[in-house]
């Protein structure tokens, strides 16, 4: 038997090192969600004031953290949906080159 490869589309950014997806962390410590928010640092992740706006509504936090080339540089983006943390992530993904 002979199997074929299919291309696929991957939804996740470029990364040699390592990418890590986190939805709602903060119920694990039994953090309020103001406590998760706060935590975030809001002028370097939270991809708008919006998003950070609808998290603390919704209670709901979504984080992307990888690391695009090495294991020393990093880029983390948070939204309160998926949907909003992957279109930030492929805004921000570069061509890796060669």
């Amino acid at each position: 038997m002979q199997f074929q490869l299919i291309p696929v589309v991957s939804p996740f950014p470029a990364h040699k090192c390592g990418l890590y997806l986190e939805h709602n962390t903060y119920r694990d410590s039994y953090l309020k969600i103001e406590e998760a928010v706060a935590e975030i640092d809001s002028d370097k992740f939270w991809i708008s004031p919006e998003e950070r706006a609808k998290a603390l509504e919704t209670k709901e936090i979504w984080t992307l953290h990888w690391y695009p080339n090495t294991p020393v540089g990093f880029i983390e983006v948070a939204a309160s949906t998926l949907e909003a943390v992957l279109d930030a992530a492929k805004a921000l993904d570069k061509p890796q080159k060669l």
